[in-house]
This record gives structure tokens, C-alpha cells and sequence, in this order.
């Protein structure tokens, strides 16, 4: 018999003006049930279930953006340590995971760079950064632009964020014995503009770059440092206030005019001036580590780890921190599963994308809350449909404004990567899904 997820909230230890902004607030609007049209209560929430999976060789998934043209742009590198001239794979695939169009860029990095590329979209079509390099792309993939700060070797996993007239890049640089923090920026046109090398004492790394609601962002990470970073590059250390839970600058995420922290088991709100608004506990993950933080209409998803329960968990967290649900997912029950991210697609839609430890592979999949948590979509391999690749020439209606010039070296494509994608109906057999309650 399969347990139903812990409907125990966690409660959340509030500031007194967080309390008196609550208070009197009773009641609250029932929410549609997973697999049903109404009727759930906000006191009795459920987990979405899964819709569907699909699987991409050579394409271990480190960003998703959503596409001019079809459903979702997928980046990787192959392999969890990419070599500085393994190329950066680009699909453009369907709401199925079927895969419409494919392209590879070999990035000009440092030769001790082994960063893992982000997207987002873009009103021209697309930004894609690994490490300080930074390609913009039309919608059909063709190359706007290419900028690099080619000196900074990035050997962690790259964030990319659009600020007020262009792109900062945040990533880690790890040594043997030290690490620290590198954020690039990058005009509107994708070329270099600055950077900033945050080393206090060989122990910063970047946990999460976010938007401060000004065009500009905010970083932090461990052990521990919070700053604001404004599009032309200024940079201000912030004073972390008092009552901070420990821990809680593994991840973060925008909330309003505010920021919300995690650790997994402990949350904390920062308001406008970075003053601690409320915290919470939640002790039905504190076995798990925090992997990320994204906001949702109302709240939080969290990933964390799942221990020996399945692949990953994600948790719900509510606008004022209590813990609605949390569940393990259970991806692959045969090859170590890592998942890299998480994204909101819709509302109650959610894509989780990663890789396998050790193997060129990667995959997604597909959560829903009008999906049972007990249904999960068994994977069929079918052979995915194109319409263009690196090799291919555009459709008459995607017209690329501009192309890489013969004489960059940092606009080499390759033929492209091969990619098995696959889905089924969410009523196929319930053994990828498992579920977890205190």
C-alpha cells in the first residue's frame, strides 16, 4: 500500500509585522485537486503526478527555456565534466519531447573550463551562456552574436540572467583547495561589458543569481554571502541579518519586493531591505540536501535530494512558508539519476530536467497536478521527428538576421546529436513513483 505524502505543515516562526499582515486572514481558496476537476481543500494538497518522460542521448540537460515555436528549449554539455570543446547542445522539442530542431555550438572557453550551459528567451529568439561565453540565437537557432571573456575558467554549473540592457553570467570557480565566485555581464547585443571576482577567503561560491526587481539581481551562496549586483556591474556586499537560520543561502528565489531562502529544512524571507521577515522549519526534510528554489503563483517548489527513496524530492511551500506537501520521485530505478533543474511550465506544470551519473544521457520529466500521483508514464523509445538542424537550411519564414563570420573560432557547429524521446498515457504501470511522509 502506498502512503499518501505528510498534509503536517511546518509553522512558520513570523516576524511581529508578518503577523499582524496575516492576521485576520482565515480561510483560504480550494485548490483543484491532482486527478480530479474540484473539490481539494488548501488543508488536504496533493502532489502533481507524472505526465511524462522522455530521454536524449549526448544531451545531458542543464537549462530549459520556453520556445518561440514549439514547446521548450533544452541546453547541455555531455557529461557532468564537459571538455572545453565539447559543444553545447541545443533542441527545440514538442510538449511530447519529441525533438523539432537541434543545433551544436562549440564554445571558445579557457582550457581548465568544464562549464554546463543555461538559456533563457529572449524577444529575438534566445541567450545561452557557458561560463563567460555568451551566444544569442534567433528562434530557428541561427547565431545572432557570439561574446567571451575567454581568460575565466568556469568549472561549475552556469547561471544566466537578462538585467536592464543585457545578461549577467554567475558561476563558480573551484580549485583543489578554494573556490570563488565569477559574475560576467554582457550587453543587450551579447558582448562583453564587465565582470567581478567575489573572493573573500577562497570560500564563496555562487548558490543562485535572481532578479532584484530593479533590473538588476541578487547573488549569494556559501559560507555565507549575499550582495547586489547592479546591470553595470556594481557590487554590494549585504549585512545578513540576525535570527538567520544557518544554512539557508544554499538556494534562493524572488518573492515580491522580497527574497525567500533555503537550506530544505529551514526557510527565511528577507523584506525590501534585506531584513528578516519570517522563518520556518520543516523537519520532514531534514534528511535531504536543497537543490533549488522556484516560485510558483502561490509559493514554492523546493528540490531536494531523496536519499534512498527515489531520485529527488520536491516539496510545496505556501507564500507565508508552511510545507503543504512534499514527495520522492523515483526517475530511474537501475542508473544514478542526477537532476540538474526545475522549472514552473504553466499552471500546476512542471518540468524536471538532468542527466545519469557517468553517461552522456540526459532526460525530462513532466509533472502535472491534473495528473494522479500515482500514474507515471512508462517511456517507450520512438524515433523523434526534425525539421532543421545545424546542417540544415532554415524554413523561408525563419530568416536569421545575422551568421557567425568565417574567421570566429567560437562558432564552430557541429552535425548535430542523436536523441531518442519517448512518452506514454498516465494511466501506464506505477513503478517509477515513489512516495514519501513523516
Amino acid at each position: 500500500m502506498v502512503r499518501r505524502p505528510s498534509t503536517e505543515p511546518a509553522r512558520p516562526a513570523l516576524s511581529r509585522r508578518r503577523y499582524l499582515a496575516l492576521a485576520g486572514v482565515a480561510g483560504a481558496a480550494g485548490t483543484v485537486g491532482v486527478g480530479t476537476a474540484t473539490g481539494a481543500e488548501q488543508d488536504s494538497p496533493s502532489p502533481p503526478g507524472v505526465a511524462a518522460q522522455a530521454e536524449y542521448e549526448q544531451l545531458r540537460i542543464t537549462g530549459t527555456a520556453p520556445a518561440h515555436d514549439t514547446d521548450r528549449l533544452l541546453v547541455g554539455r555531455r557529461g557532468s565534466r564537459p571538455e572545453p570543446d565539447d559543444p553545447v547542445r541545443i533542441a527545440a522539442v514538442d510538449a511530447d519531447g519529441t525533438v523539432r530542431r537541434r543545433r551544436s555550438i562549440t564554445p571558445d572557453l579557457p582550457r581548465e573550463a568544464h562549464a554546463t550551459p543555461d538559456v533563457v528567451r529572449t524577444a529575438e529568439g534566445y541567450a545561452i551562456a557557458a561560463g563567460a561565453w555568451l551566444a544569442r540565437l534567433t528562434p530557428d537557432l541561427s547565431v545572432l552574436s557570439i561574446g567571451k571573456r575567454g581568460e575565466i575558467p568556469a568549472t561549475e554549473r552556469t547561471t544566466l540572467l537578462p538585467v536592464d540592457g543585457g545578461f549577467v553570467v554567475g558561476f563558480t570557480e573551484w580549485l583543489p583547495n578554494a573556490f570563488w565566485t565569477w559574475l560576467v555581464g554582457f550587453d543587450a547585443d551579447g558582448a562583453y561589458a564587465w565582470h567581478h571576482q567575489h573572493n573573500v577567503n577562497g570560500s564563496q561560491a555562487l548558490a543562485f543569481l535572481v532578479p532584484d526587481g530593479e533590473g538588476g539581481a541578487v547573488a549569494g551562496g556559501t559560507f555565507p554571502w549575499l550582495a547586489s549586483v547592479g546591470a553595470d556591474g556594481s557590487f554590494e556586499r549585504v549585512t545578513l541579518p540576525d535570527g538567520l537560520p544557518d544554512g539557508v543561502l544554499q538556494t534562493g528565489a524572488r518573492d515580491g519586493d522580497g527574497l525567500v531562502l533555503s537550506r530544505g529544512d529551514a526557510m527565511a524571507r528577507l523584506d525590501a531591505d534585506f531584513e528578516l521577515d519570517w522563518t520556518s522549519q520543516h523537519d520532514a526534510l531534514s534528511d535531504r540536501a536543497v537543490r533549488e528554489l522556484v516560485p510558483v503563483d502561490d509559493g514554492f517548489l523546493v528540490r531536494t535530494t531523496a536519499g534512498e527513496s527515489g531520485d529527488l524530492t520536491l516539496g510545496k511551500v505556501d507564500s507565508g512558508g508552511e510545507l503543504r506537501w512534499h514527495r520522492a520521485y523515483r526517475i530511474d530505478a537501475e542508473r544514478q539519476v542526477e537532476p540538474l533543474t526545475l522549472t514552473a511550465t504553466g499552471e500546476g506544470e512542471y518540468l524536471v530536467a538532468g542527466g545519469y551519473h557517468l553517461s552522456p544521457r540526459g532526460w525530462i520529466l513532466r509533472l502535472s497536478d491534473t495528473v494522479a500521483p500515482e500514474s507515471t508514464a512508462t517511456p517507450t523509445p520512438t524515433t523523434p521527428a526534425t525539421t532543421a538542424t545545424a546542417d540544415t537550411t532554415p524554413t523561408p519564414s525563419r530568416t536569421a538576421t545575422s551568421t557567425p563570420t568565417a574567421e570566429d573560432p567560437t562558432t564552430t557547429t557541429g552535425a548535430g546529436f542523436r536523441v531518442t524521446a519517448a512518452c506514454a498515457g498516465v494511466a501506464a504501470a506505477l513503478a517509477r513513483l515513489l512516495e514519501r511522509s513523516e
